[in-house]
Parts: structure tokens; sequence; C-alpha cells
């Protein structure tokens, strides 16, 4: 049999035929936990972008100056309908955009929300912050001591009118 025939051509292509299929079954997983893992992580910043929007929306909406009918009675933040608890959570829609499980909390904190006189409350610090549960698709299963779930918090601070 001469060196280089026909036959020895064709036998080493059927022999790498396997190693394709071995070479694939190694990458495999490694590549799915890395597009998981993409897709979990920008999970993650979709949600903390969302609860960014709602903080600077709910701080606007508590430090813009409103008032009573018309009149000259200015309503305090803390005395707003919906409060910024729940005009974040059920009319801007935050509740319904963020999963299920996520659990969002709105906390109110700074002088604009705790001030009971409306002639010094322009140029107090309002302060909304809001916290919500991210649970980990794959990556608290795979990687250990990553855990499966993060909290997520937002906070912004806004200046009354």
């Amino acid at each position: 049999m001469r060196l280089g025939s026909n036959s020895d051509a064709k036998r080493g292509i059927r022999a790498e035929h396997g190693g394709i299929t071995v070479e694939f079954a190694i990458i495999f997983p490694i590549l799915m936990l890395l597009v998981f893992g993409i897709v979990d992580l920008g999970h993650a910043w979709y949600m903390r972008h969302l609860m960014s929007d709602a903080s600077r929306e709910g701080a606007r909406y508590g430090t813009r100056y409103q008032t009573v009918g018309g009149s000259v009675n200015r309503i305090l933040p803390r005395n707003l309908s919906p409060t910024v608890s729940d005009y974040l959570l059920h009319t801007w829609g935050l509740q319904a955009l963020l999963p299920a499980d996520a659990n969002p909390q709105v906390a109110l904190a700074g002088p604009g929300a705790t001030e009971t006189n409306t002639s010094i409350l322009a140029g107090e610090d309002y302060i909304v912050t809001i916290t919500a549960q991210k649970n980990w698709f794959v990556l608290g299963k795979i990687i250990p001591g990553f855990g499966d779930a993060t909290t997520l918090s937002v906070t912004t601070t806004m200046t009354c009118e």
C-alpha cells in the first residue's frame, strides 16, 4: 500500500468526525453557562434601570409644588394623594414591571419627607429609596457562594420646590 493513497485520506476524515462531536460536548455546557449568565445579569440590569427611573419619578412627584384646588395652600409631600409609594407601585406601574417575586419596597426620607411646615419646605431634601429582590435564574444555582438572590437598592435625592 502506498503512502498518501486515496484510502488513507478517507480514513483520516472519518477518524475526525467523532472528534467534532466530543469537542462540541465539552464546549456546549460552558457556552450555555455564558449565555444564561448574560441573560441573568441583563435581567438584573433591567430591574435596576426600572428602579432608578421609578425613584427619580417618585422624587420628582414628591418635590414639585402642588396646591389644593388652585388655592395658595401647598400640599406637603407626605399628604399627597396618591402617596409617593402608591404612585410608584401602582400608578407608575413598578410592581407590574418587576417580577412577581421582587417584592419592591419604597422608603421616603429626608427633611422634605418629614416636614410639617409648608413655609420652610422649599429647599429641603426629599429622598426616595427603592429596594427589590433579584432572584437569580442560573448564576445562583451554578456558582458556589453567589447566593440565590440579591437585594437591589436605588436612591434618589431631590430638593423640594
